[in-house]
């Protein structure tokens, strides 16, 4: 009982908070020398809610984690939040957010932090998933490292010599708006032919059902029933799983732009590793094999030397990990 004690005392708590396009989630996390375990967990739909309304939710589930915390002992060391899009970390500012309107030039650090009572710190969550998978996941022990998140956008995140690296204007990593076809398609960023616009989870959908509506075949069809509206991104993968050659053709064409971009971030980055982590990642090797295929055929031979591409460790978690990592990054800093 002591030990168990002892190891309590040492832990670290912090509410790590992970807001996307589609689903905000939250959690209260412990930390210590064997890693980290996410405590309580609560999530709710981002589109559910305006701006005012979803700020309003955040900080009573905050409260609500801290207070469950410190019921039982525990102090809570502050709050992380990730948003898909671009902050100015000093000031916890939110610019705007790509795939959620409403959002610009919100000071969100502020206007929580004088409601919760405790510290607030907000940050691109591509560069969060860089912290948790380079702390305590897939790239851990390694200094060069780039994080891929794909999911509703495509993130970056860079570790350079060990430490995130945010860029002059907190705006680097922003690797779903490179440019893939600069006649391409225009992107809710406002540029033309953007990754994201191909590799982005809705347009992989969007261009899927636009075959089928074409009458590409596939053992989608029968399970859609003329309602393509219906496809998701795991009816996708299961079916290429199944040896569908339409599903297989669909991931193949994502891996294929992905290894493109990538091959670019080798040639001018030249990581150790690449991590690669959100929704669309869940297909495994259906994207994987490609991604590394299309990197090894673009890339210089010796950026690729040694290049390890692994998938996250802790995949959907790690955004609201990285969001707790920070939190005891900087408030240990002080």
């Amino acid at each position: 009982m002591a030990q168990e004690e002892q190891k309590l005392a040492t832990s670290r708590y912090a509410i790590g908070v992970d807001f996307g396009g589609t689903f905000v989630k939250l959690a209260l996390l412990r930390f210590s020398e064997k890693g980290v375990k996410i405590e309580k967990f609560s999530s709710f739909p981002t589109k559910d809610y305006q701006r005012d309304a979803l700020s309003d939710q955040l900080v009573i589930r905050i409260i609500k984690f801290k207070a469950e915390s410190t019921y039982k002992g525990n102090r809570v060391r502050g709050v992380g939040i990730g948003m898909p899009g671009r902050i100015d970390f000093n000031q916890g500012m939110v610019f705007d957010l790509t795939n959620v309107p409403g959002w610009k030039n919100v000071h969100l650090k502020e206007v929580l932090q004088n409601k919760v009572k405790i510290p607030v710190f907000v940050d691109n969550d591509a560069n969060l998933m860089a912290l948790a998978e380079s702390k305590f996941g897939a790239a851990r022990g390694y200094k060069h490292c780039v994080c891929v998140t794909m999911g509703t956008g495509i993130g970056g995140g860079l570790i350079i010599n060990g430490k995130l690296y945010r860029g002059m204007n907190f705006a680097a990593g922003e690797i779903g708006h490179m440019t893939l076809n600069e006649n391409g398609p225009m992107c809710v960023c406002g540029g033309r032919g953007c990754a994201e616009r191909y590799i982005g989870n809705r347009f992989i959908l969007e261009e899927a059902m636009r075959q089928l509506r074409r009458g590409a075949r596939s053992i989608l069809r029968e399970q859609l029933r003329n309602k393509f509206y219906n496809l998701t991104l795991e009816m996708l993968t299961q079916a290429a799983r199944k040896k569908d050659e339409f599903s297989l053709m669909i991931w193949q064409e994502v891996g294929n732009h992905m290894g493109v971009v990538l091959a670019d971030v080798v040639n001018f980055l030249n990581p150790e590793i690449i991590v690669i982590g959100g929704g669309v990642a869940n297909a495994g090797a259906l994207i994987m094999d490609p991604i590394r295929r299309v990197v090894r055929e673009r890339a210089f031979q010796v950026s690729c030397r040694n290049l390890k591409i692994v998938p996250s460790k802790f995949r959907e978690k790690a955004g609201i990990i990285g969001a707790g990592a920070l939190v005891l990054t900087e408030v240990e800093k002080k």
